[in-house]
């Protein structure tokens, strides 16, 4: 064999190897957005038309997939784009909770050898309404 023919029969495969390392040391290509995920649906939220269940908040054609838990309980999915804000948790409420706290300051937990609790609580409002 010619020194040229072995320079190449032996170039080839090392270029061929280098070309596929540096090939697969490159990124992969981005992928779309534009994929779906399953939610899950409360069960308030789901309407039976029929047989088939249907998001209530959805439109006419919004329906569900059921799958079942291993204890045999239907569980409702609906189908949404990745990074759309389609979170919906209920309706707005009623009313302000200006005011509410959970205020443990005036109870009073008193508790036996037994670890059985009774917990009296003192509302400053009574002394003002039976104050004569």
């Amino acid at each position: 064999m010619t020194p040229t023919k072995m320079l190449t029969r032996w170039m080839w495969p090392a270029v061929l190897a280098t070309g596929l390392g540096t090939a697969a040391m490159l990124p992969a290509p981005a992928q779309a957005n534009d994929d779906l995920v399953r939610v899950i649906v409360d069960v308030a939220d789901v309407m039976m038309r029929g047989s088939t269940p249907y998001y209530r908040h959805g439109g006419y054609d919004d329906r569900l997939q059921v799958s079942y838990d291993r204890y045999g309980r239907p569980v409702y999915y609906r189908s949404v784009p990745r990074h759309h804000n389609n979170y919906r948790p209920g309706p707005p409420p009623h009313a302000r909770a200006y005011g509410y706290r959970n205020d443990n300051r005036h109870r009073q937990t008193k508790c036996d050898s037994r670890g059985r609790c009774t917990v009296q609580y003192y509302d400053p409002r009574q002394d003002r309404r039976n104050r004569r």
